[in-house]
């Protein structure tokens, strides 16, 4: 086994995964830093179009067919910033995050943008995988203005990454704003 890590091979792949680990960490501090702006920005969204107050919490809406004012709001601003929402997609995948929690942690919205099966135990960033982390990164449009590529286009930089990683790490760095 000891030959084998010292092969061409193996340490072309070491090299990739320890590049994979890498660029999983700056992204996940780039979703941890952009959906605690997201979460911050949402009160002052809610007060200015429905006069919701930036100081009103809810901790006990559980069951989506009984929420609060505030936490219909809630719902409905995670929606409206999903980029599958359209035509026979289904947006946000709601059983991955505690409604009870949209008030007080910012990564239980981050986990309303993953894919759908998988991520409702991650409690922040550090402890979810790169494809969470992308998924929600490029699902959110609110998550736009982190980078320089138009997310909207078939091609684009969570896509080319989520395809050809690690070799864009270069590609990475010059595209994020």
């Amino acid at each position: 086994m000891e030959e084998k890590l010292r092969s061409k091979e193996a340490q072309n792949w070491l090299k990739c995964m320890i590049a994979t680990y890498t660029i999983r960490d700056v992204m996940a501090d780039l979703a941890n830093d952009e959906f605690q702006a997201f979460y911050n920005h949402i009160p002052n969204d809610l007060d200015a179009k429905h006069g919701i107050g930036k100081e009103k919490t809810c901790t006990t809406c559980s069951d989506p067919s009984k929420r609060c004012r505030l936490c219909s709001a809630i719902c409905i601003f995670i929606y409206d910033n999903h980029r599958f929402k359209k035509g026979n997609l289904k947006g946000p995948p709601w059983r991955n995050t505690d409604s009870t929690k949209w008030c007080t942690d910012a990564w239980e919205l981050a986990k309303c943008y993953m894919p759908e099966t998988g991520y409702k135990d991650k409690p922040n960033a550090d402890t979810t995988d790169f494809n969470g982390i992308i998924g929600a990164l490029y699902n959110c449009t609110w998550m736009q203005n982190c980078f320089a590529d138009d997310l909207s286009q078939d091609t684009n930089i969570c896509k080319m990454v989520i395809h050809t990683l690690p070799s864009n790490k270069a590609c990475i760095n010059n595209n994020l704003k």
